[in-house]
């Protein structure tokens, strides 16, 4: 566990390290964030984050890789410090926009690993199909890719009133992580508050709308490059339930992995960064 001066001193020395690129985003820019070597034998790890989140959503991921490869975590339009995406928006305006801004964050032509956790592999999936030419895999992580499910509690979020104090927003913010985000509730540890209470002050993304939608599935029809997926077997987003995420993947591609981590939720990287750790860095290398 982590406590609270520990929390911000990892959030901190992370940001500390990174290499800023600006791409554009409409009126301003998209920011992207690079750890690690800047020339490395191994293709360079590009982190996307989940709905009414940021880069750090993959501060247990980013270290583990960043001593061997270039990792480079986006702030999705509307998140974190990147602008506001031009409305309206969908999940292929927003795929657009990080498309673009791959060719200077990757630049070259380059080939690179592409991870989408959550809404993260909801625009990761129409990435692949403008760059897949250039994408070594595609790795989708607790994605609904049938659809946000429309039951079960983590459509049971309390809405956090404007004007708390952070010791009043504290308790809601929490019990909301418990209910969408992981399995385990002691996982929610201070790191995991520090970071979900200055991401969700900070989000204009309306991603819930979008992510009810199949277009997950729909843009991983014949897909257009490897594709590989993690989940953990207690996630409450998917729908209909794992099972049938599970078919659907191998009526998609019949040979992508199917990786399932055992009493973790929806957050896996972060609930059992160990063992996803572990998983990634063997699909990385495969």
């Amino acid at each position: 566990m982590t406590n609270a001066p520990d929390a911000r001193a990892i959030l901190d020395d992370l940001a500390d390290r990174c290499r800023i690129i600006r791409t554009p985003c409409g009126t301003g820019d998209l920011v992207w964030r690079a750890w690690g070597p800047s020339e490395s034998a191994k293709s360079p790890l590009v982190l996307l984050h989940g709905g009414s989140g940021a880069w750090n959503h993959w501060v247990r991921t980013i270290p583990h890789f960043a001593n061997s490869r270039t990792v480079i975590a986006a702030d999705l339009p509307g998140c974190g410090d990147s602008a506001d995406p031009p409305e309206p928006y969908d999940a292929e305006s927003l795929a657009e926009i990080l498309a673009n801004g791959l060719e200077t964050a990757v630049p070259g032509g380059a080939p690179f690993e592409l991870v989408g956790f959550s809404f993260g592999g909801i625009v990761g999936a129409p990435i692949a199909r403008c760059l897949g030419h250039r994408i070594c895999r595609l790795t989708i992580v607790g994605t609904p890719i049938l659809g946000l499910a429309t039951t079960g509690r983590a459509n049971d979020l309390a809405p956090v009133p404007e004007g708390l104090a952070p010791e009043e927003e504290a308790p809601i913010y929490r019990a909301n992580l418990e209910k969408l985000m992981v399995y385990a509730p002691d996982a929610i540890d201070d790191l995991a508050m520090a970071l979900h209470m200055e991401n969700m002050a900070r989000t204009r993304l309306r991603s819930r709308g979008i992510a009810r939608r199949t277009v997950t599935a729909d843009n991983l029809r014949n897909p257009t490059c490897p594709l590989a997926f993690i989940y953990g077997d207690r996630d409450p987003t998917l729908n209909p339930d794992l099972e049938g995420v599970r078919e659907c993947v191998r009526a998609l591609d019949p040979n992508a992995p199917f990786l399932v981590l055992r009493n973790v939720g929806h957050w896996a990287q972060f609930e059992a960064a160990e063992q996803f750790n572990a998983l990634l860095a063997e699909l990385l290398e495969s």
